[in-house]
């Protein structure tokens, strides 16, 4: 193994360090349906409007992500897709990485192993969990936090955990028993996002909310600002306090 192999700023190794200045952001819940690709996608036009470069690295076997940025043609957000029936290895992964920038993106599939979930955790700093307003996706999500919990990865190092409620309305008795659950969590609860066709219209056509031609409310781009905000304060703490990385 030659010296750039080992080297901290590939990330090659067998620690598998992350790039000094990357921020990977990790969309992931075992739940399918639950608006990983949804959160993904939006979250990359987010910085696509701020001017950011960002990477989307699509694990869906169902390249959803990768289908609406086709759509796109974006010249500022790329795309990374994983072909059909790769394992998801560490080393893949990182391989994936080292061709992107220093902002990624990654829509996880449904259903990792905790072998495969450790991976892309030993490889993220930041993981957004959505979650939908039903007894079946509260349950699931209380697993797949409690997984994330248990893997070396995140015993060894605690990843910065968020969870963002998706499709959702605010005045019935199910967003009550969802809001109580969040709330509940010792991890921080972003925002709630509307139960809206305007999410589905949007990603038919390869756009986001952030699109001025898209967002007709003001509130929904206004939850993708919390979220970004959020996310540019945890950049900042893991870059410069001894612990975060």
């Amino acid at each position: 193994m030659n010296s750039a192999q080992n080297s901290p700023s590939t990330g090659i190794g067998s620690q598998h360090r992350p790039h000094a200045s990357r921020l990977v952001i990790l969309v992931a819940n075992s739940k399918g349906g639950c608006g990983k690709t949804t959160i993904a996608t939006n979250l990359a036009c987010y910085f696509e409007a701020l001017g950011r470069p960002v990477c989307l690295m699509d694990l869906d076997p169902q390249q959803s992500a990768t289908q609406w940025l086709k759509m796109r043609k974006s010249p500022t957000i790329q795309t990374l897709s994983w072909p059909a029936g790769e394992p998801v290895s560490l080393g893949r992964l990182q391989q994936r990485l080292d061709q992107a920038g220093n902002l990624v993106i990654i829509d996880s599939p449904a259903g990792l192993d905790p072998h495969q979930l450790d991976h892309l955790l030993r490889l993220s700093q930041v993981v957004l969990v959505p979650v939908l307003p039903s007894p079946i996706d509260i349950r699931a999500t209380t697993r797949f936090l409690q997984s994330v919990m248990l893997t070396p990865s995140y015993r060894r190092r605690p990843r910065r955990l968020a969870v963002i409620a998706n499709r959702a309305r605010t005045r019935t008795k199910m967003y009550e028993a969802l809001r109580q659950f969040l709330s509940s969590l010792k991890i921080p609860y972003l925002v709630t996002l509307r139960d809206t066709q305007l999410y589905v219209q949007a990603m038919s056509q390869g756009e986001g909310i952030m699109d001025a031609a898209v967002s007709r409310h003001l509130e929904d781009q206004q939850h993708w600002r919390l979220i970004g905000e959020w996310l540019e304060v945890q950049r900042h703490l893991i870059q410069t306090m001894p612990g975060f990385r």
